[in-house]
């Protein structure tokens, strides 16, 4: 079994697919690494070498042939506070580099398996936070009232449109300062927060059975298309891929 673990911030899939991948980029963080042994990579001489795993910065065009190989595979919102760090931190100026280093600890793999197993997945964050020395740079403490006023509206109007300066109205504060107030609280932009929730609700609505169509709509997207879209950008996989007996994938949304 496969599974996807889908964060606001960042997504996790583990297990192996048959699909062969050509060259191509994203607009995320990449980490991916071998489960057992080792996959193949294409170095800058087009050449294959065996790697045990990458850490791949956004828009990075790469190859890799991990079919049938059990592989984990992170991918994080640059925007947010982990993936600020990441490439602060990690990435810097480079593109791609080798996992583990100096630079990213090694994740114990079975005590992941472990914590896949039971669901705890407070502790499987924790250890991808840890990777990275991830230190959140405000203590937990209350969030503003203006950001959950902000946090209920989404919530409550999610199937319609919803913009920036509409939110700007809820909170009395300038757009501008709404976009960085809520970014610096809730750890990533308001669109992909939007964005993040929609997708969650097209989820669990897949699950129960709705179509693909159905689910676009009472999530709030303008059509199954732009659904698709987004699904693919953000999770990596084609929503139909997401069924209430799917053998293809386990899907958890932690909340």
């Amino acid at each position: 079994m496969n599974y996807l673990i889908i964060w606001k911030d960042f997504k996790i899939f583990y297990g192996s697919h048959s699909r062969t991948v050509n060259e191509h980029s994203h607009p995320v963080i990449q980490l991916v690494f071998a489960i057992r042994n080792t996959f193949r990579s294409k170095d800058d001489s087009g050449k294959w070498v065996a790697k045990n795993g990458l850490l791949i910065a956004p828009n990075c065009p790469h190859e890799c042939d991990a079919s049938n190989i059990p592989i984990i595979s992170i991918q994080i919102d640059p925007e947010s506070s982990l993936g600020e760090w990441i490439l602060s931190n990690q990435l810097k100026d480079r593109l791609i580099i080798d996992y583990p280093s100096k630079d990213i600890a090694s994740i114990d793999i079975s005590r992941f398996s472990d914590h896949l197993v039971n669901e705890d997945w407070p502790a499987i964050r924790e250890m991808i936070e840890t990777a990275f020395g991830f230190r959140k740079t405000n203590p937990l403490f209350r969030k503003d009232k203006r950001i959950q006023d902000v946090v209920e509206f989404i919530s409550k109007n999610i199937d319609q449109k919803i913009n920036s300066e509409t939110l700007a109205e809820v909170t009395y504060l300038s757009k501008s300062r709404l976009l960085h107030l809520f970014k610096e609280e809730m750890g990533l932009p308001i669109r992909n927060y939007i964005l993040w929730l929609r997708l969650q609700i097209v989820i669990e609505l897949i699950l129960e059975g709705n179509s693909l169509t159905t689910a676009s709509h009472k999530a709030g997207f303008s059509d199954q298309a732009h659904m698709t879209r987004t699904f693919g950008n953000m999770i990596g996989v084609p929503p139909s891929l997401i069924s209430k007996n799917s053998k293809f994938v386990q899907v958890y949304t932690p909340r």
